[in-house]
């Protein structure tokens, strides 16, 4: 079910995309190093504002030394609002500041020699964001980075097949999300 919106959210960007004067595709070059993968795009709703769909995914496995193993798969979905506060003629550039939402959803297994345990999860948080966008000579090829504060006002973690519970309240600054962008784009 969640295949399906995601299929159909990606179906409303590309169909409504040119409707917009400049429309940015940007990756995350560093992501799959660490196990993941954000696809964003950005379009120009005034001279000095724009909008951001993110899409993305994440596979971690982690392997501890008493022999067992940690794996989690996510889904990522976002929408950041952007005002740029003083762009060039090319515009959407140079320094900006917005509101950012982001929702995970995944799955987590663990492992050791006797056990297993399953757990979904779900995680919804928002914030502020601020950053710099700044474009080649050609004024195509761009480079964003951006780093924000929120809150994660949703996190849930579920235990499946009998799993023992999960309980985060103990853990006060797990509910902090510190995003951070490293893109390089292209405008289209």
């Amino acid at each position: 079910m969640q295949k399906n919106y995601l299929f159909l959210a990606i179906l409303c960007l590309i169909a409504n995309a040119s409707a917009f004067a400049q429309v940015d595709v940007k990756i995350g070059p560093f992501g799959p190093l660490f196990g993941t993968l954000n696809l964003r795009s950005e379009f120009a709703l005034a001279d000095n504002i724009g909008l951001e769909a993110t899409l993305g995914g994440s596979w971690n496995k982690i392997n501890f030394s008493e022999g067992s193993d940690l794996k989690n798969t996510t889904l990522r979905a976002g929408v950041n609002g952007r005002y740029y506060f003083n762009p060039s003629e090319i515009g959407l550039d140079k320094f900006y500041g917005g509101l950012f939402t982001r929702y995970s959803s995944g799955k987590a297994t663990g492992t050791s020699d006797s056990t297993s345990a399953e757990y979904s999860t779900n995680r919804f948080a928002a914030g502020f964001l601020f950053g710099f966008k700044t474009f080649a000579r050609n004024e195509r090829l761009h480079f964003d980075f951006n780093l924000g504060f929120g809150r994660a006002f949703v996190y849930n973690i579920k235990a499946l097949n009998n799993a023992d519970p999960v309980n985060l309240s103990d853990i006060p600054f797990l509910n902090f999300d510190l995003p951070m962008t490293v893109a390089i784009g292209y405008r289209f």
